[in-house]
């Protein structure tokens, strides 16, 4: 920030210098009727465009208006050297003498923001200076001033030969060309306008009427050109059409002063209006009203579910950035409180914007802490909605499995001892085959039952706690596991099942899906909570919204408060971390 102070502090002093001059060669020349004039009036756009868009540049160093408006100054002060008495002065202030046009129009598309928006608006401004800069100097290969009736003006340094025809020519065109160039600005100036939100008007207006009252005037200076008037009257005309030009830098600081005075009134107003406790609705229209723009929005922000929701509590996704929307995030002690969605315009007045957002900001953290507990109560409804169906969705299974697995062992049995009794005397032999089959349908029902039991809840974490629990998954899973740490205590039961079920599921995950050839499980007690974390080699790209089972562990976990967090990259491994509280 200091160097940009120093180097906006040298263009000052530059412009400075230069300003003087100018009037200095305009003063001391026989070119102009009334010299002591021109210079006057020169140097007052010159210097004024220079200083006010100093004073842009350093306001907004990120924003290209302030040194497009500085460039327009310097521009103009190069245009009055063509009426300097010496030579190689004259044939450069002649040449590209109305490459200040070419800037101004690069000003006037690119406000506010500093950017040109569109392609057209690409287009015009590149024609403008190819117009303005090259085919100005080639106009000056074949022009002698003498020849054109100004038997006063200094030699041509450029002259090639003299052609009078040739220059009318390719005069006309540069004019109709100017013409239409200068006709799209005015018509995408008046299309901005129209489209314009009252608090963008506000701003844009100003400027955007003296650009268009230039561009009218040059219009007409053109047609009066080409019509064959005689010098005198486009000589009025012209001075005529430079007036609003020189008019917009005071416009555009009358703005930014207007601005700031409206500014300032409207956080006073906000501080009185926000000193009660605003009811619900109250601080989106205070906003609304302190920023100009009645299409503000707000989301707050919810740490423990690293997302923004709106007053009720449902997530809100923020626009991105060239959908037409802007988003200022707002901060209160480091942390975020929440994010205001408005008009883009709005980002022109950043400091504005920072003043209301710090003027609300106590009042952001009453609503935003409402709006967290309403969250969380939405979030509690949907999960117990989701484990609802889950719950019902594993009574099918758990029937499906009884039914098709232990229950048809246990039929089978059940036949096979009667057969047996059948024939125990009469076929001994036979019987015996037929209990042996019964006995191994029953070993196998026995461990089918066994295995359905643990799924529903592990006898061993009951009985031997979680540290033994989690040795039998991770020694039962069919890839290298290593049980880095564990609690090494007991923890309440509620919470020792949660991280089973996060272990057993993640668990399940990588061998089913991961394609991993190694996994990691850690478990430990980190500022009041139990931190699990299974981690995998595999191929990453889990996605919990695509399964049931990390969206059920994570329904499992919001009944504790607790939070599940996955990290998979593709190709990368996967990382399930659960955070559980225990008190």
């Amino acid at each position: 920030m200091t160097s940009l102070r120093r180097a906006l502090w040298a263009l000052a002093a530059a412009g400075f210098v230069f300003g003087l001059a100018v009037v200095a060669l305009i003063v001391t020349s026989d070119t102009p009727e009334y010299p002591a004039a021109w210079a006057a009036g020169g140097l007052a756009v010159g210097w004024s465009f220079i200083g006010v868009g100093l004073f842009a540049w350093g306001r907004r160093p990120d924003n290209r208006v302030g040194m497009l408006m500085t460039a327009t100054g310097f521009a103009w002060l190069v245009a009055g050297c063509g009426l300097s008495d010496l030579p190689l002065v004259f044939t450069l202030g002649q040449g590209v003498g109305t490459l200040f046009f070419a800037v101004a129009v690069h000003l006037l598309l690119a406000f506010p923001s500093g950017q040109l928006e569109s392609r057209a608006d690409r287009c015009i401004v590149t024609g403008a200076y190819i117009v303005t800069a090259v085919a100005g100097l080639a106009l000056w290969l074949f022009s002698d001033p003498r020849s054109l009736g100004c038997d006063d003006c200094p030699d041509n340094v450029l002259l090639v030969y003299d052609n009078e025809t040739l220059v009318n020519a390719i005069s006309t065109v540069i004019n109709l060309i100017g013409a239409a160039l200068i006709t799209g600005v005015v018509v995408v100036l008046i299309r901005r306008w129209r489209r314009a939100t009252p608090s963008q008007r506000r701003f844009l207006v100003p400027v955007y009427a003296a650009g268009i009252a230039v561009g009218i005037m040059l219009i007409a200076t053109v047609a009066l050109q080409v019509g064959g008037l005689d010098d005198p009257v486009l000589e009025a005309a012209w001075i005529a059409a430079m007036v609003p030009l020189g008019l917009v830098p005071y416009v555009f600081l009358g703005t930014l002063i207007r601005a700031r005075m409206i500014q300032s009134r409207a956080v006073s107003e906000l501080v009185a209006r926000l000193s009660g406790t605003p009811r619900p609705g109250e601080l989106r229209d205070a906003l609304a009203s302190a920023l100009g723009d009645e299409s503000l929005e707000l989301a707050y922000w919810v740490p423990e579910q690293d997302r923004f929701v709106d007053a009720q509590g449902r997530p809100v996704e923020l626009p991105e950035q060239g959908t037409g929307r802007a988003v200022t995030k707002v901060r209160r002690e480091g942390s975020y409180v929440a994010a205001i969605v408005h008009d883009p315009v709005l980002d022109e007045q950043h400091g504005h914007v920072e003043a209301v957002c710090s003027a609300a900001s106590l009042a952001l953290e009453n609503e935003r802490l409402e709006a967290e507990l309403r969250a969380k109560v939405e979030e509690l409804r949907e999960s117990r909605q989701r484990m609802l169906r889950v719950g019902l969705e594993e009574r099918r299974r758990l029937e499906r499995d009884l039914h098709d697995g232990a229950q048809q062992r246990l039929v089978s049995m059940a036949l096979s001892m009667r057969l047996a009794r059948a024939r125990l005397r009469d076929q001994p032999e036979a019987a015996e085959r037929l209990l042996d089959g019964a006995s191994e349908e029953l070993d196998a029902a026995l461990d089918e039952l066994r295995e359905l039991a643990r799924g529903i809840h592990p006898a061993v974490l009951s009985d031997r706690g979680l540290d033994t629990a989690l040795e039998a998954l991770a020694h039962r899973t069919p890839l290298p596991v290593d049980l880095e740490s564990t609690p090494g205590r007991r923890l309440p039961e509620a919470v020792e099942l949660a991280a089973y079920f996060v272990v057993s599921e993640a668990l399940t995950n990588v061998v089913k899906y991961a394609d991993a050839t190694h996994a990691t499980v850690n478990v430990a007690s980190e500022n009041g909570r139990v931190v699990v974390q299974v981690a995998d080699d595999g191929v990453g790209g889990a996605d919990p919204e695509r399964g049931t089972g990390l969206r059920g562990l994570a329904d499992r976990l919001a009944v504790l408060e607790g939070r599940l967090e996955i990290d998979s990259p593709p190709g990368r491994g996967t990382t399930v971390t659960a955070r559980i509280p225990c008190g």
